[in-house]
């Protein structure tokens, strides 16, 4: 722990040593909670180009099942969650083969619709099943106790930081480097590059471009499913609607990125955070209700001056 030192003035300033820390941490924690839905937002759109708007609610529900295997019946959290992440990753895998092939063929407007009405399938479903009242306690990966931190500075007041927190950044790290081994590293992952790449290429040299689209979408809906048992737990909340402002928050941290780059994710997530947080705090006329107005404004300067992202692939069209 380090002893907070007292410097003339400081502590009369609205942005204290402790604070400031303080609010970075939240900030990149929510934007480490943004990056993981901006992670499976960008592994449907790399191969197919489509949004999944149902990503949130695929998440919520998942999360709800880790809820009754570990909370309810008692099972070890983690296991839940391995349970969850593998059903998960076929159901998704199934929903693309079997809805949105078939219609995206027939119309480009068919997956749109296609989303928005899983969405409202499964918060309705959720909200019947579950109730609409939130649930507690909550499936709970990481320690999550009051004592459960880190104190780093001490004093009045003092800067600490959560192993929710810390479990969210792992998290997010260790996914990232999984990824990128898959795709870098394997088989497997050249084969996804190569249809995420040019898919009518692919599939003249023999790559199963139906096999990788649906990997892409089994890939987002496992990650999904590590993302709501873990916002629902660092949020503190688990209810049918919890996840509809983190997937749009998702949605915007994948514009700022780039919808096609990993590492565009991760770092429009962070950026995101950053800005709800510290927004509010150094406009004070803004306030929390207008922090997504900020957040919206930093997208619209992104994609003004780069429309593809910060690190988005520029399209390139042959005539």
């Amino acid at each position: 722990m380090v002893q907070l030192l007292a410097f003339p003035g400081i502590e009369d300033n609205f942005f204290t040593l402790t604070l400031f820390l303080q609010n970075l941490t939240n900030a990149l924690a929510n934007g480490a909670v943004y990056a993981l839905m901006a992670l499976t937002v960008v592994m449907i759109y790399k191969t197919t180009g489509h949004l999944n708007f149902a990503q949130g609610e695929m998440a919520m529900f998942c999360t709800f099942i880790v809820f009754v295997l570990a909370v309810e019946q008692g099972w070890n959290v983690w296991l839940a969650i391995g349970l969850v992440v593998i059903g998960s990753m076929i159901v998704g895998a199934l929903f693309e083969r079997v809805l949105i092939q078939p219609l995206e063929s027939r119309s480009v407007l068919a997956p749109v619709i296609l989303t928005l009405g899983l969405f409202f399938i499964l918060n309705g479903s959720a909200a019947t099943i579950w109730g609409t009242n939130p649930k507690d306690p909550k499936p709970a990966p990481f320690p999550g106790g009051l004592d459960d931190k880190i104190d780093v500075i001490t004093g009045q007041p003092n800067f600490f930081i959560t192993f929710k927190a810390l479990g969210v950044w792992v998290t997010v790290g260790v996914l990232v480097i999984l990824l990128t081994l898959l795709l870098q590293k394997t088989k497997l992952g050249l084969a996804y590059r190569a249809v995420a790449a040019n898919a009518e290429s692919a599939l003249i040299v023999g790559i199963p471009v139906k096999r990788m689209l649906m990997l892409g979408w089994a890939l987002a809906a496992g990650i999904g499913a590590i993302a709501g048992a873990i916002i629902a737990q660092y949020r503190n909340v688990l209810d049918f609607n919890f996840m509809g402002a983190v997937l749009l928050f998702g949605f915007a941290a994948a514009c700022v990125g780039g919808f096609d780059s990993i590492k565009g994710a991760v770092i429009g997530g962070l950026l995101v955070g950053v800005v709800e947080t510290f927004a509010p705090a150094m406009f004070t006329f803004v306030g929390n209700e207008l922090s997504l107005v900020m957040v919206l404004l930093v997208i619209l300067i992104v994609l003004y001056f780069r429309p593809q992202g910060l690190f988005g692939s520029k399209r390139v069209e042959r005539v």
